[in-house]
């Protein structure tokens, strides 16, 4: 995920139909993903920790310092079917995410409403090509950013085929 490419559109992330709506998505990816296939999405914490992040993201969150990277695998039946990324500067935002420890990310976003998503969406794809994207999110009052990509695996695909 550290790799992720940013394309133009949603077009040029060459994205099966059966993702397209995933793709376009404005609310809880987990909750859609827990009404999708009957319970709750498992969550695998693959990594965390300052890193260089890649010149958009830095670009996005205004800084030349590291980022903090929060990486997460959501899974159904124990197979990941999206991987997440999730980068924001030290401090308020990262004290944000590190005190998720296991739980989902949306706890935080669709739970707390001082969180806001940004309306600009980056189409993102991954070495393999599979498809994703990432949104800015804002608290005001914290005076934090959140950029969170998702991408979204050929296993999910395959299940939403079935």
């Amino acid at each position: 995920m550290r790799h992720a490419s940013a394309v133009d559109t949603l077009a040029a992330t060459n994205t099966p139909d059966a993702l397209t709506t995933w793709l376009r998505l404005t609310t809880s990816l987990t909750a859609k993903l827990a009404a999708q296939f009957g319970s709750a999405p498992g969550l695998v914490l693959l990594g965390e920790g300052l890193e260089s992040g890649q010149y958009w993201e830095r670009e996005a969150l205004i800084t030349e310092n590291s980022i903090y990277a929060r990486h997460i695998a959501l899974t159904v039946n124990e197979e990941p079917v999206v991987l997440a990324r999730t980068v924001t500067l030290p401090g308020a935002g990262m004290d944000a995410l590190t005190e998720l420890r296991r739980r989902p990310l949306a706890e935080l976003l669709f739970e707390d409403p001082e969180w806001q998503r940004g309306t600009a969406v980056q189409y993102l794809h991954l070495e393999d090509g599979s498809p994703g994207r990432g949104c800015h999110w804002r608290n005001d009052k914290l005076q934090a950013g959140l950029i969170v990509q998702e991408f979204f695996l050929p296993r999910l695909c395959a299940l939403l085929s079935q």
